[in-house]
């Protein structure tokens, strides 16, 4: 009798004991409200990413606009007589190819051709450096940096 009143004991204890530790099931209807807020939090993110991207893509737009720059009187297109617009570096009506300005100025100094400050600036310095580079290399001396100035030019960029 005392080892059955004993396992009887045990068996009891440790149900209460499981039972006191087992969390309660919540209802299904608190579930739905937590899964409700969840989605409603997500969706409020999803539309605060959309309109910072539109933000971000307006910012940009306003950047490329402001780095546009009309040219002074003197400047104007002799042929056209036009105002004519660049980027701040110039680089973008020179540099036809995956290259930068600073990289283009590298290898002109690499080439003896360059000795200016290396500023990523297309200025008429660099103009004058890439029309003689393309001289002396039997290319067609336009002062734009095409694909073939470039195979030319890029092996004198200084490593």
């Amino acid at each position: 009798m005392g080892v059955r009143l004993f396992g009887l004991v045990f068996v009891v204890v440790t149900l209460a004991g499981c039972a006191s530790v087992r969390p309660q099931a919540q209802p299904l209807s608190q579930i739905q409200n937590q899964v409700s807020d969840i989605q409603q939090r997500v969706d409020e993110q999803e539309k605060e990413i959309v309109d910072l991207k539109y933000e971000v893509k307006e910012l940009s737009s306003k950047s490329d606009m402001a780095r546009t720059v009309t040219l002074e009187e003197s400047e104007l297109d002799p042929v056209k007589k036009t105002s004519i617009s660049k980027s701040a570096s110039g680089a973008d009506k020179v540099i036809k190819v995956a290259a930068s300005a600073a990289d283009v100025q590298k290898a002109l100094k690499g080439a003896g051709l360059y000795d200016g400050n290396i500023d990523g600036k297309i200025g008429s310095k660099t103009r004058s450096a890439i029309m003689e580079f393309q001289k002396q290399h039997n290319l067609k001396a336009d002062g734009v940096i095409g694909q073939k100035t470039w195979n030319e030019l890029k092996q004198y960029i200084a490593e």
